[in-house]
């Protein structure tokens, strides 16, 4: 059986009318014809009673109608689907991020994208910078929002943020009534910061501008979530240099105070394997380089 014999029965059913159903078919009436009669044959059951003047549904036939129908209907959703997956429209994006995109607009953005491609799914999953770079090497996640030192050999990228480092110190510190400093006057501070493995990029960048400012940052508390680290600031524990987005944190307890002007910033980026062929995925990093890209 042809999907042919389908669409042909289901117009002859309808229309109950060779010529007015080839017409619909576009078709002329001969072959349609024939396809009536080897669906017939291979359902081994009449379909249709035909006479000079008219054409009526058999008991089979009317049986087989509202079958067919759901069966063509199934068929044209199916094609729809697999268009739509085709086209980047429909699918399941699993997408890594840092938790300071979320600082950055991250949710806000992916709302906006669910809008405009309200049949794509996606899954956010929180993981730091190296641990997103090894599960999209892997195939575990599709993206992710990070911040990124040396890329391995395969990986694409974008940069989404571009902003300088600000320094978070207690609310009770000496310097926290001032509204900049240079960065050199934090030489002597117990500082909270990532450890390398968890973030490269912030901690080269980090180290970067401590060693601009002629000194090494003199680390004793390292931490894994930014949450941690602002919390350890409120009570007092040490200080922290943070992106600029981090003054969107409303904490009390800390302070934000601008540092000098400095060509190391931090800089954000989303990250995908080149080989990801995911028309999903493309049609996000399309929306991403129109809406986030620098």
């Amino acid at each position: 059986m042809e999907l042919r014999h389908l669409k042909y029965f289901v117009a002859l059913a309808e229309e109950l009318h060779f010529h007015r159903a080839a017409d619909r078919l576009a078709i002329s009436q001969p072959p349609l014809s024939t396809a009536i009669k080897q669906l017939e044959e291979e359902l081994g059951t009449s379909l249709f009673q035909r006479s000079t003047k008219a054409v009526a549904l058999t008991s089979a036939g009317a049986a087989f109608y509202p079958e067919a129908v759901r069966l063509l209907g199934q068929l044209e959703a199916a094609c729809a689907v697999a268009r739509e997956v085709g086209a980047g429209r429909r699918g399941l994006l699993k997408l890594g991020f840092v938790g300071g995109m979320v600082l950055r607009g991250l949710p806000e953005t992916l709302e906006q994208y669910r809008d405009e491609a309200n049949r794509v799914t996606v899954s956010l999953r929180e993981m730091s910078s190296a641990d997103q770079i090894a599960a999209i090497a892997h195939g575990q996640l599709a993206g992710g929002f990070l911040h990124a030192g040396v890329l391995p050999t395969g990986m694409a990228s974008m940069i989404i943020g571009d902003e300088p480092f600000v320094a978070c110190v207690p609310e009770n510190h000496p310097l926290a009534g001032l509204d900049r400093i240079e960065t050199g006057d934090l030489f002597d501070e117990d500082m909270i910061l990532f450890t390398r493995d968890v973030s490269p990029g912030y901690y080269d960048s980090v180290t970067a501008l401590c060693g601009e400012a002629g000194f090494s940052p003199r680390v004793r508390h390292h931490v894994t979530h930014w949450l941690t680290a602002l919390l350890l600031i409120s009570r007092g524990v040490g200080i922290a240099i943070l992106p600029d987005a981090f003054r969107n944190v409303s904490m009390e307890g800390i302070r934000f105070l601008n540092l000098t002007p400095s060509k190391v910033r931090s800089v954000a980026y989303f990250v995908w394997a080149q080989s990801n062929d995911d028309p999903a995925l493309k049609e996000f990093v399309r929306y991403a380089r129109e809406r986030l890209g620098r």
